[in-house]
């Protein structure tokens, strides 16, 4: 886990000041605490899965999977549900919204991806190989 979070603690902090400057654009000043709202819930939602896909990983890749996919569907739900709770009560006319939450859910999204699959490899390549039997050549 330390591993994990001396490569994603940088890429947030990078993130962090990508959305920082943004917050100087003109037409965002509005939209930033949607921003850091949606950048709070990816940076605890990407340690929570990581933290269960290590523990399951090791046991069956099913399960593993299952983490995977079901940190993608809550990611899915609990982002809907911030980006209606924010349109109801803001009435934003304009879309600026969209710009910060995209960089923060595709930026977070492609991160966390590309540490599950190499978690995966490094944890099958730790793996014994099976003795080849007459039945598995």
């Amino acid at each position: 886990m330390i591993k994990y979070l001396k490569k994603f603690l940088p890429f947030a902090a990078l993130i962090a000041l990508i959305l920082v400057i943004l917050g100087f654009a003109s037409g965002f000043d509005e939209v930033m605490t949607f921003a850091w709202i949606c950048f709070a819930v990816f940076f605890v939602l990407n340690i929570i899965t990581y933290y269960f896909a290590m523990q399951t990983i090791t046991k069956k890749f099913s399960s593993f999977m299952s983490v995977f996919f079901i940190s993608i569907f809550s990611k899915l739900i609990i982002t809907a549900i911030i980006v209606i709770v924010y349109r109801a009560g803001h009435e934003a006319r304009d879309v600026n919204y969209i710009i910060p939450f995209a960089i923060v859910y595709f930026s977070f999204l492609f991160f966390e991806t590309i540490e599950l699959v190499s978690l995966s490899r490094r944890t099958e390549k730790q793996k014994p190989e099976k003795q080849k039997t007459p039945d598995n050549k």
